[in-house]
């Protein structure tokens, strides 16, 4: 172990992870957000990419009201959208729109959410409400059992969600799919996900090593058949990898892959 090498990943802003969150969990914006998703819906292009058509604080206002029951101030929702612009999940543009009361087109803010919002969370633009607040559920109870002396790993997708395991400073941990083995035939220091997990390499041939040393968290992908990624960017094979606060593992890509939350 000594003789691997050590890299650190910026792959993710542990801090933007918060805002996102944040932004999210409040009933005005999360309608907002809803919104926004229903329109690029609505307006659909023939080659079934969604057109980006902006829009403005009034149009919005407007369904808040209508469709959602929620009466605020013009002030009020700029601050709700001042919100959701820093946490990078809805894009402000200046458009030509009638407004009532005025002669001709005037320039207003407009607003569309952005296609890469939810990216880093592992979720489209394409989101259900369910899934969105029961993400935010797992955060929360993942959080609620941080104390400094563990890592606290909670499944967010698949058979296995909302599962939640603690390691102590003191273990190291392997992670990978069941296969064949049954729990009573390793050590409490492994964590068998589903065998429906099938991208993830099974635990004969571990996916992953967590633990910790000297200045933090790491982990160790020794060859995994399907790659580990923080974020969007694949750990290197081999190599000692140290985490981020807050971090998200995903064990391996697209269908079979089981993403991991990693907060310390």
């Amino acid at each position: 172990m000594n003789d691997l090498k050590t890299v650190i990943l910026d792959a993710y802003d542990s801090d933007m992870l918060s805002i996102k969150l944040a932004a999210i969990n409040n009933k005005v914006r999360f309608s907002i957000l809803e919104i926004l998703r229903d329109f690029e819906k609505i307006n659909k292009a023939e080659d079934g990419s969604f057109k980006k058509e902006p829009l403005y604080s009034r149009e919005i206002n407007l369904i808040l009201l209508n469709n959602y029951n929620i009466n605020i101030t013009t002030q009020m929702l700029g601050q709700h959208f001042k919100q959701l612009v820093e946490a990078d999940l809805v894009e402000e543009v200046v458009v030509k729109k009638e407004v009532p009361n005025k002669i001709g087109r005037r320039s207003v803010k407009a607003y569309v959410l952005k296609e890469c919002a939810f990216e880093s969370l592992f979720l489209d633009v394409s989101f259900l409400s369910d899934e969105l607040l029961t993400f935010f559920d797992l955060y929360k109870s993942n959080q609620r059992f941080s104390d400094g002396e563990h890592c606290v790993l909670t499944i967010f997708n698949g058979v296995d969600k909302g599962k939640t395991f603690k390691v102590h400073k003191q273990e190291k941990v392997l992670i990978g799919r069941k296969a064949n083995f049954n729990a009573n035939d390793l050590s409490s220091s492994t964590i068998l996900l589903d065998n429906s997990y099938s991208t993830v390499s099974n635990v004969s041939k571990p996916h992953l090593k967590l633990f910790f040393k000297d200045d933090g968290w790491y982990i160790l992908d020794s060859g995994s058949t399907n790659g580990t990624y923080i974020g969007d960017i694949k750990v290197p094979t081999g190599v000692e990898t140290k985490l981020k606060a807050n971090s998200f593992l995903k064990l391996s890509k697209g269908n079979g892959g089981a993403v991991i939350y990693c907060s310390f």
